[in-house]
């Protein structure tokens, strides 16, 4: 969204700002009822986020949730998000009210910011969040009293509760009433010593109990050898999680888009219609929809993690494994968040300051294994390995999310001492309370996971698959007619087969084939079409056959000598080009926006290609020595 659109002149703009973690979206999604990622950890949101209020006495306002700041004097990159808060501020918008939001268990270093506010002249009104935090802790804040000391209108909430929202909704419609006041540039206060004037302890029994208990937990979670160890447990139950919760629910889909291929089948006469959508449509795009409940399942754990402080703790624990990569660890959310979808996750680059660092950020975060490509991953799996159990097949899963990891690790650390070099900047971060997530920010993410994947499956992936469905029908020009015209021969003299033959001898010492290769190329368009691709081209060639799953063709194709048209080596290879290379326009196209030069994401496609094509034909080397191929 561009600052022009948040320039409406028919309802007055509010702007909220804060620092990092203050409770700005969660603020927003209560006055808005938006859907605003809200996270606890700086950076969760990486774009002016804008929405609509009903201000009573003031009608419709437009809700602007700018990006956390620490500080608008502070020298920062122009492509941070700290600038592009102060871009917003700055750029002469006419914004009616600037609501500052502060977190009241770190109120001092919220007010360092209000002083700054307090520099320019308009209207500002503060929102003290986390006040529940601070009652179990046994303090309380004197609202008036920081209202008289600040000048300006002061309430107190807590975010989670939704009487919150009545109460700020007036206080926006009396500060909206109330006429601009003058820029007072030195107000006479000292951030920390008004923070501890309105700020009174109440040390209840409960409240230091508390607190010993979140150094306890600390003490465990931070120790330098329990604290890793425990990382590593979490993160691999959470990919264990992939497979033990979403395997029921994906058989499930899979059953579902077999019936519903076998209903329209009997339905639809044989003809070109019956196989467009038997064999196009839900071969392609019903085969990816049986993955949505992994993909589901791996962003609420990512929302469990962000909710519940401990994401902070991660990005902690591996700064320093993070600076060996010659990153730091506000590289952590990004390169976590990649696990999702790499898009927002080099947006959310932005919050790293050091401008080298996030441009080498941008270009490892591809590295990561997104989300897109576990339909892929499950899909290989399961086929290659069809009688190994849930534990085993979830190891696998793992290796391969912690292979993309390392190899994020050690391009890092290339690309600092080579083509990115200069000095990193020391990590400050603030550790957020632990609380426990709220179901409906975990449903939401839920239903954002589903709706993203429903999404590219509707469109991209419908698209793609009819598409191939056409090629895969429409004979090359030339192409001899063999004398037994069956529907193999006819796919293999298909324009699809042709160009997938084309790239052969660059593939073929991966173990590769002209099948494989067209789910490449429609796998660029979208990671997901590997998938996508294959099933259509298995629907084609075997439409005479009853509907089964993928993973089953894949493992029961044979050559005409009967040796496996993919053998367990092949799989590997493939597992191994998919952990590497760069396959998504999408992400090409934010590192172009976000680093505004073509350069890097020629440099994106080719380090990457380069490296998958090594990695997997040494994989497939290794397994067909083992006997594997």
């Amino acid at each position: 969204m561009t600052l022009e659109a948040v320039n409406a002149p028919q309802a007055p703009v509010v702007a909220l700002v804060g620092r990092p973690n203050a409770g700005k979206s969660a603020l927003y999604n209560r006055l808005t009822g938006g859907a605003a990622r809200v996270g606890n950890f700086p950076g969760i949101t990486v774009d002016v986020l804008e929405g609509t209020a009903e201000v009573p006495g003031a009608g419709a306002v437009k809700l602007v949730d700018l990006p956390g700041v620490y500080s608008l004097e502070a020298t920062v990159d122009t492509g941070t998000d700290e600038a592009m808060a102060r871009k917003f501020l700055d750029a002469g918008m006419p914004v009616a009210l600037v609501v500052q939001v502060l977190d009241g268990t770190r109120l001092g270093l919220g007010l360092r910011l209000t002083r700054e506010l307090l520099a320019r002249s308009g209207r500002l009104m503060l929102v003290v969040s986390q006040v529940d935090v601070l009652e179990a802790e046994g303090r309380r804040l004197d609202a008036a009293k920081l209202s008289q000391r600040a000048g300006v209108k002061v309430v107190v909430v807590n975010s989670r509760d939704p009487a919150s929202r009545e109460v700020v909704l007036k206080a926006l419609s009396e500060a909206l009433a109330l006429p601009p006041r003058a820029a007072d540039p030195r107000p006479g206060w000292n951030a920390d010593a008004l923070a501890a004037e309105v700020l009174t302890e109440r040390a209840s029994p409960e409240a230091l109990e508390r607190r010993r208990l979140t150094e306890r937990v600390d003490g465990v979670l931070l120790h330098p050898v329990i604290g890793p160890a425990t990382f590593v447990g979490i993160m691999t139950a959470v990919f264990s999680a992939v497979f033990y919760v979403a395997a029921p629910l994906t058989d499930l889909l899979n059953a579902g888009v077999e019936w519903l291929g076998r209903g329209v089948g009997a339905v639809l006469a044989e003809g070109p219609l019956r196989s467009l959508v038997v064999d196009g449509v839900l071969a392609g795009a019903g085969t990816v929809l049986g993955f949505m409940p992994q993909i589901v399942v791996l962003g609420v754990a990512i929302e469990l993690l962000e909710a519940s402080g401990y994401l902070a703790r991660g990005a902690f624990l591996v700064d320093r494994l993070l600076r060996v990569a010659g990153l730091g660890g506000r590289s952590f959310v990004p390169l976590l968040m990649g696990h999702a979808c790499a898009v927002p996750a080099i947006m959310a680059t932005r919050i790293v300051r050091n401008p080298r660092e996030r441009l080498v950020t941008m270009l490892v975060v591809p590295l990561m294994a997104c989300s897109a490509r576990v339909p892929t991953y499950a899909l290989l799996i399961s086929a290659f390995f069809p009688a190994e159990g849930a534990l085993f097949r979830a190891l696998v899963f793992m290796a391969l999310y912690a292979l993309g990891a390392l190899f994020a690790l050690v391009a890092g650390a290339l690309l600092r001492r080579t083509v990115v070099r200069g000095q990193g900047l020391p990590m400050v971060l603030e550790m957020p309370a632990y609380r426990s997530p709220e179901p409906g920010a975990t449903s939401r993410a839920a239903v954002r996971s589903a709706r993203a994947f429903l999404s590219g499956v509707g469109r991209t992936i419908v698209v793609a698959s009819v598409v191939l469905w056409g090629l895969l029908n429409v004979s090359w020009p030339g192409a001899a007619v063999p004398a037994q015209d069956t529907p193999t021969a006819a796919l293999e003299r298909s324009i699809a087969a042709e160009v997938g033959r084309m790239l052969e001898p660059v593939t073929r010492p991966l173990g590769f084939d002209w099948r494989i290769n067209v789910g490449l190329i429609g796998s660029f368009g979208a990671r997901e079409l590997m998938v996508g691709t294959l099933g259509v081209i298995y629907g084609v060639e075997n439409a005479q056959d009853e509907p089964q799953p993928l993973a089953e063709r894949l493992g029961r194709a044979r050559r005409g000598d009967g040796r496996p048209t993919y053998p367990v080596a092949t799989g590997l290879s493939l597992m191994a080009f998919f952990v590497v290379a760069c396959q998504c326009m999408s992400t090409l196209a934010v590192i172009r926006r976000e680093t505004r030069s073509w350069t890097w994401p020629a440099f994106t496609v080719g380090y990457t290609y380069g490296l998958a094509w090594l990695l997997a034909w040494g994989v497939y080397r290794v397994a067909a020595a083992a006997g594997l191929g």
